[in-house]
């Protein structure tokens, strides 16, 4: 028989423990993914801790693991570089320590701003001024097909139309190698959180996503002052439900492409379907890309007694209860 001494013992007994406490550390961290997609920004001089605490503090992993010691253990505690640093969804531990290892930093970030109002093409050109892709390639993105695996409240839009009324306008933080599909996705997204998860649809009742969207969308071109759409919208919906013309300018100039400039007699004959002035209920689509307000609006109207309404260059909006007391509101405002 073979007598293990005390120290031999012990040796055994330390190499077991590390044994056992290695195979815990690879169950725990070895297959440890990321929850969340995101960003982290390493600042110069940041330590392996400092790091993992953006981690758990961004939602990216619930577990209070020893990021430092894996760290240390694999020797790169010293080597993470500084940098912002794009982190997906399932990615493993072991290959986010490669890449804040070998300095593998996300693109540039970049700010666009789409203010309410915009059509989609002023957001292709706007796209395009920071370098993502051309106008051209926005546009051609824009089409329902391109997303209804993803947002199946598209099949709303009728065959033919692109994207235009559901492009939220909002500031997005992109970056410089993404593609105007991508920044598509987050507006489309966006819609989605706020119009549609945020109960305004739902609010709609019997009036559908498109008409409320196509509405709001004539409101957001037809009013300057916030304070007053949802009286426009109210006095809008009036003269839809009753049958009479919307008699929108906003509408004739979508169809003209004139978003400045006076409207000719000519151009109010114009025989687009999107001419409100020659033809009686809501356009084919939505005119421009509505923000918030114009929606909420839209959803809420405010009822009143009047059916007539006009936008001073002042910026006021004057309304009236007949035909005739509109044409005396129009000498007075508008020549």
């Amino acid at each position: 028989m073979i007598r293990i001494t005390s120290p031999g013992r012990f040796i055994i007994f330390i190499v077991i423990i590390v044994a056992i406490v290695g195979g815990l550390w690879r169950y725990a961290a070895g297959d440890l993914t990321m929850k969340v997609s995101g960003t982290i920004t390493v600042s110069e001089g940041a330590s392996a801790q400092g790091v993992w605490d953006q981690f758990t503090e961004g939602g990216f992993t619930s577990r209070t693991l020893p990021w430092e010691y894996r760290a240390w253990r694999e020797g790169v505690a010293a080597d993470i570089k500084a940098g912002i640093y794009q982190i997906e969804r399932g990615e493993k531990i072991s290959e986010v320590i490669e890449r804040l290892v070998a300095g593998d930093v996300s693109p540039t970030e970049l700010s666009i701003t789409f203010p309410e109002g915009f059509t989609l093409e002023q957001m292709a050109e706007r796209v395009a001024g920071k370098g993502i892709g051309t106008a051209k390639q926005y546009i051609s993105a824009a089409q329902p097909s391109n997303f209804i695996d993803e947002f199946a409240w598209l099949s709303v839009i009728s065959a033919g139309r692109d994207l235009e009324g559901y492009l939220f306008p909002d500031t997005y933080r992109v970056f410089e190698d993404d593609t105007a599909t991508d920044v598509i996705r987050r507006q489309l997204a966006t819609f989605e959180r706020k119009f549609i998860d945020g109960g305004l649809a739902a609010e709609a009742g019997s009036r559908s996503i498109d008409e409320v969207v196509t509405m709001a969308s004539i409101v957001e071109r037809e009013v300057i002052s916030d304070d007053d759409m949802a009286l426009v919208a109210g006095v809008l919906w009036s003269r839809n439900d009753d049958g009479a013309g919307l008699d929108a300018d906003a509408t004739v100039r979508y169809a003209l492409g004139k978003p400045k400039g006076p409207l000719t007699q000519v151009d109010l004959d114009s025989t687009s379907p999107y001419n409100t002035r020659r033809f009686r209920g809501l356009p084919p689509g939505p005119i421009s890309n509505p923000g918030l307000r114009a929606l909420t609006a839209t959803v809420r109207p405010e009822a009143s007694e009047f059916y007539y309404y006009l936008s001073a260059p002042s910026g006021e909006t004057i309304f009236s209860r007949t035909n005739d007391e509109h044409n005396v509101n129009k000498a007075k405002h508008l020549r």
